[in-house]
């Protein structure tokens, strides 16, 4: 899968170990930025054709989705270093209310308002998934550290107050109900520049190791 994202026409590339904590995350992130929307989707089923027959490679949870300007990626005047990059994918219900949608949406999109530890962020719409479950959402986002995403970010009122009613079985808003895919890695460059690009996101699981568990 390295030899093959190398040798794509991708612009940007991260193939990571994921750090512990992530939930249904996988041991590997590979994410690949993209110029051209075709080269984007021949490399995705390529890496995907290749994880599917891989005696490795116990599960895969794929994403390719566009990302605009209009799917807000900011620093919001911030400058300090980012060090975590975290991905969450989720499947919002196809019988959901288009005005909870937009409010899941514009919800998900205020937390870095609150947040100091998101450095950028962007949510961006998937154009097609991979793996078992068929991912609506890509909620990216760029934290200063660990401690940022599991401490200040999981633990904020507007997160849990807000944010979570929209996870939650026991709230009549819920709108996600497959289980989420989160998962986290070191970085050292910024991947959430303000490009119009075509992304593709993988997460991916090693039978010899215990990350990733169904249920």
């Amino acid at each position: 899968m390295t030899s093959v994202s190398e040798s794509s026409r991708a612009t940007r590339t991260l193939i990571a170990p994921t750090l512990p904590g992530t939930i249904n995350g996988g041991d590997l992130i590979l994410r690949l930025r993209f110029m051209d929307e075709s080269a984007a989707h021949m490399t995705a089923r390529t890496l995907h054709d290749i994880a599917s027959a891989s005696s490795v490679v116990e599960l895969m949870h794929g994403a390719d989705y566009r990302s605009t300007d209009s799917q807000p990626s900011s620093t919001n005047g911030r400058r300090r270093l980012a060090t975590v990059y975290r991905a969450l994918l989720v499947r919002v219900s196809p019988d959901a209310d288009p005005a909870h949608l937009r409010r899941f949406e514009h919800d998900t999109l205020s937390m870095p308002n609150y947040i100091s530890s998101i450095v950028r962020w962007r949510l961006s719409p998937v154009s097609e998934a991979f793996g078992p479950t068929e991912w609506t959402h890509v909620w990216e986002q760029e934290f200063t550290d660990v401690d940022g995403l599991l401490g200040e970010y999981m633990d904020h009122p507007v997160h849990w107050g807000i944010v979570d009613r929209w996870f939650d079985p026991e709230c009549p808003e819920m709108i996600i109900r497959d289980r989420v895919c989160h998962t986290f890695c070191g970085i050292d460059t910024p991947l959430l520049d303000s490009a119009t690009t075509t992304d593709w996101h993988t997460s991916l699981a090693e039978p010899c190791q215990s990350v990733v568990r169904q249920g």
